[in-house]
């Protein structure tokens, strides 16, 4: 297990440093509690008549069962968030009218941050829409925020269904592959160049004993 762990050691120490900061790029901290309405309440405060609602046949939910419910008439819905550290942060979620029975466009807004986003929702067909994606990129700083999702009043109005609520830090720059792989073979060629060099002074050592002793 020894010899083992010494034959690979380097090869996955450059393994390791060559594709170890991909990967965390990836690894995104999800600081929205309750995204998809499954957990009762949990997170989220209704104001206006807007509630979570369990999804159905004729009206469902994006993901899993529950949705919240934006009422008409400047129904809201909003989450106080931490936010770890000062950055640019992506928030997306899906939207949709519950039912209308006229075709125009619906308009809701979202505040985060303490700016507030104009959205708008285009009916073209009667009945139910299909949900959308909505994405954000916002730049927020350290401490708590509020947000708060609101259905507008106007010409044509309806309940709004907004579900998987996401709401990410987008990662800075991150060293080029390339730049990673020439230190990560640097390293390696080292490592690999010092085991000779311990090997021939380890061989150099045993001729010179070997030598004593015939002498």
């Amino acid at each position: 297990m020894k010899l083992l762990f010494k034959a690979w050691g380097p090869l996955t120490l450059a393994f390791v440093l060559v594709f170890s900061p991909i990967l965390l790029t990836q690894v995104r901290a999800q600081l929205i509690t309750n995204t998809g309405f499954e957990t009762n309440n949990s997170g989220w405060t209704y104001g206006g008549g807007s509630a979570r609602t369990a999804g159905n046949v004729l009206v469902p939910a994006h993901g899993g069962s529950y949705f919240g419910s934006l009422a008409v008439g400047g129904g809201t819905m909003s989450q106080f968030i931490s936010i770890p550290g000062a950055g640019t942060y992506r928030l997306s979620f899906y939207l949709a009218p519950q039912i209308s029975l006229s075709l125009g466009t619906l308009n809701f807004s979202v505040q985060i941050g303490g700016n507030t986003y104009l959205g708008t929702y285009n009916i073209t067909v009667l009945g139910l829409g299909g949900y959308n994606l909505y994405t954000l990129t916002v730049n927020l700083p350290a401490g708590i925020t509020n947000l708060v999702f609101t259905n507008l009043p106007g010409l044509l109005t309806a309940p709004l269904r907004v579900d998987d609520v996401s709401l990410v830090q987008i990662p800075g720059p991150v060293p080029g592959r390339s730049v990673i792989s020439y230190l990560a073979v640097a390293l390696l060629v080292l490592l690999l160049g010092r085991r000779h060099l311990e090997g021939g002074f380890r061989d150099l050592a045993r001729r010179w004993a070997g030598k004593v002793k015939e002498h």
